[in-house]
């Protein structure tokens, strides 16, 4: 190879190498739902409205055809309903209504699979099955046993719990805009601070007046509070936060992005191990007890106007404390342009030389 040929190509290597690391992450791709739609045994009116619950956050909805199917025959035809989650829930229960009422059929989510669920409902209300679809491609039977079929709460949910304090049901609760949940599986031993059985759990927003001082150059942007305080759980439950596109761009730099909890003893705030997923907008965390926790992350420093930056906007995101976001430049990707655009003019002067 000559030695032109050869700086070519280490030059679209490094395009290559540039474009791939200013890429986000890859989405995770969702759980895909097609089927009939059946009312007391007979076909759902068009427009009937068919929804998914998932680790407390709500999926559609999509609307029945006139032969009352939802989601068409191939990804073309009708719209799909689409199931997505972090990959700790791959496995988990998701739950379906039929304008607002429970479906008698459940399935396993399963991240990219694609699954033919017939669901059902009768007027006068029905308990959910066991997970009856799942898995990817031809949406193959799941066999799954549980004690208790899951069920989502807003705000507030009853455990079914056994007098060992052992959880006898998969139970999810959170808020009503869908910021927070936490999940509890069955078999995780809950008890409240007294070391009782623990018979309900909570989780609601919490307001700027119930929150404790924040730590000089953080911001607090959703903060839950999770009840009663004082309980414990063994193994620890799951702690969501799930943020709409708006509120996740509003972030800033997402490395400072963390989960804190109070202390009330220390009468400090405590950082707890997360898992932040870009491709969801979620922030995952594993909790043994509960108290206040806080999505924060570090104040951006402000920023003085000139004519080539303008001045830092300031925007409430989740609560009442303001908090500073600047637009940078992203001058690294553009120096590492020009540096290209400077070696590709220097190799064709050199290839223009060598044929002179």
């Amino acid at each position: 190879m000559k030695t032109w040929q050869g700086i070519a190509v280490l030059l679209l290597c490094g395009l290559f190498a540039g474009a791939a690391a200013a890429d986000e992450a890859l989405p995770i791709f969702p759980h895909e739902f097609r089927g009939g739609v059946t009312i007391d045994g007979k076909p759902a009116p068009a427009g009937t409205e068919v929804t998914a619950v998932l680790g407390g956050n709500e999926y559609g909805p999509v609307l029945t055809a006139a032969d009352g199917t939802y989601g068409g025959t191939t990804r073309h035809e009708g719209e799909r309903l689409l199931v997505f989650g972090i990959e700790d829930l791959s496995g988990e229960t998701i739950t379906f209504r039929i304008d607002g009422k429970a479906s008698k059929e459940t399935a396993t989510f399963s991240p990219d699979g694609t699954s033919r669920l017939d669901l059902s409902v009768g007027t006068g209300g029905d308990t959910p099955r066991p997970p009856s679809g799942g898995g990817g491609g031809g949406g193959s039977p799941v066999s799954r046993t549980t004690t208790t079929a899951p069920t989502a709460s807003v705000e507030r949910a009853t455990l079914p719990i056994s007098k060992s304090g052992e959880v006898t049901g998969t139970v999810t609760v959170g808020t009503g805009d869908g910021v927070g949940s936490v999940i509890i599986k069955e078999g995780t031993v809950a008890r409240n601070r007294d070391g009782e059985p623990l018979g309900e759990v909570t989780v609601k927003r919490a307001d700027t007046s119930g929150t404790p001082p924040i730590p000089p150059g953080t911001t607090i942007g959703f903060a839950l509070r999770c009840g009663p305080d004082g309980a414990t759980f063994n193994p620890p439950v799951t702690l969501t936060y799930t943020l709409s596109a708006e509120e996740w761009e509003k972030i800033g730099d997402l490395t400072t992005l963390t989960v804190m909890w109070y202390n009330p003893e220390s009468d400090a705030w405590q950082e707890v191990p997360a898992t932040i997923d870009s491709a969801t907008r979620t922030v995952t965390a594993r909790v043994s007890h509960f108290s206040i926790f806080a999505l924060s992350w570090a104040t951006p420093k402000p920023v003085s106007a000139s004519a080539d930056r303008p001045a830092a906007v300031a925007t409430t995101i989740g609560m009442d404390e303001p908090r500073s976001v600047t637009e940078e430049t992203p001058w690294a990707l553009i120096g590492a342009g020009g540096l290209l655009i400077v070696c590709a003019l220097a190799v064709g002067g050199y290839v223009v030389r060598r044929k002179r």
